[in-house]
């Protein structure tokens, strides 16, 4: 049983949700969202923040369920620390996010249009990533998104 709980856990966070309409409260999270894409924008040259089909997937992949994504979400936006941070690669050359001022009941609402959106891949983000690293002799970071952009968008 503990070995179906976990196949069910695994196929749930890695498992994009197509074909499904978003709740009320996600449809008004889509609403809001807006003032997350101006950092988090995938076409954003320098970025200003990880685009977020990473972020999702971060937080699918760190949390336990539906509610704990939106909690852990809402805690890191409202308060930003090293500590509870999902992207230490992001943190490092970006910087931590700062706190937004928002109600937590936007915020819960755009967390939960993240939770439920089917973001595409940021193959313009990673586009760039491949030209900057290059451009900087980091051939680790180069490879990296170029090996990200060759599984997502070929």
């Amino acid at each position: 049983m503990k070995r179906l709980h976990i196949l069910l856990f695994i196929t749930y966070t890695l498992t994009p949700r197509t074909g499904f309409a978003l709740s009320a409260e996600a449809t008004e999270g889509k609403t809001l969202y807006p003032a997350c894409h101006v950092c988090h924008n995938p076409e954003a040259d320098p970025p200003a923040g990880p685009p977020m089909w990473g972020v999702q997937r971060r937080y699918k992949r760190s949390t336990i369920d539906d509610e704990d994504f939106i909690k852990s979400m809402v805690d890191f936006v409202k308060k930003p620390t090293l500590e509870n941070a999902r992207h230490d690669m992001a943190v490092k050359q970006m910087g931590l996010m700062p706190p937004l001022p928002l109600a937590d009941e936007m915020l819960e609402k755009i967390a939960a249009y993240i939770l439920e959106e089917n973001f595409p891949p940021p193959c313009a983000h990673w586009s760039i990533a491949v030209k900057r690293a290059n451009e900087k002799g980091d051939m680790k970071h180069a490879k990296k998104d170029q090996h990200m952009l060759e599984r997502f968008c070929d």
